[in-house]
């Protein structure tokens, strides 16, 4: 599946949970998804403008008194069709281009000295990383225990078609909070495999 079409699939997975603009999709990809995905914002706009053509979405123009004229768009029945026959298909592999392995296999030939400053950054940033995800992941916790959510997951909330009970809201916290689950057990095989290679390197 190229690009485009993910890009296509993503944006109308997003529109099914409530109409958006593109400014909110973009703040929502930043908010909750650029741990795991990431859109160009300059391809937002076109993507939506393309899907309201195939008629997988529609197009209003919002002009609420006090606010700047913006489009919302919305997801069309032949839109939801197509989102649900997408995310029911298995999932293409990741892609791979890692650029700390290339360099770390590339420094074989070059002094241990070499290697062990590559890993050492990179064991640095991925434990940024994941410091960051464990208080995230320590803030939703407490939000699905409590019914308490940050003013960020409450923007996800906020608009959708059906209101969230409580046991809705905590049901799809879950989930961010197990996707984000995902992200903080790979950076802990990555801090692992760090640190196997030092003492193999001999530190």
């Amino acid at each position: 599946m190229s690009t485009k079409q993910k890009t296509n699939l993503a944006l109308l997975g997003l529109l099914s949970w409530k109409p958006m603009s593109g400014y909110d999709i973009k703040k929502l990809v930043d908010i909750g998804l650029s741990h795991f995905w990431n859109e160009n914002y300059g391809q937002i706009y076109p993507t939506l403008n393309r899907l309201v053509e195939d008629g997988y979405a529609k197009k209003k123009v919002d002009s609420s008194s006090g606010k700047r004229k913006r489009n919302i768009y919305s997801i069309t029945k032949k839109g939801e069709d197509k989102f649900r026959d997408w995310i029911s298909l298995p999932s293409s592999p990741p892609s791979v281009r890692n650029e700390l392995q290339l360099k770390f296999f590339l420094s074989g030939k070059l002094p241990v000295a070499t290697s062990r400053k590559i890993i050492r950054a990179y064991r640095q940033q991925q434990k940024a990383v994941l410091d960051e995800y464990m208080d995230s992941e320590k803030i939703l916790r407490e939000a699905i225990a409590n019914d308490a959510y940050p003013e960020e997951v409450r923007q996800i909330f906020e608009g959708q078609p059906e209101p969230l009970n409580r046991k809705k809201r905590a049901k799809q916290c879950g989930v961010f909070m197990l996707t984000l689950r995902h992200g903080i057990l790979a950076i802990e095989g990555r801090l692992k495999w760090c640190d196997e290679v030092m003492e193999y390197l001999g530190r």
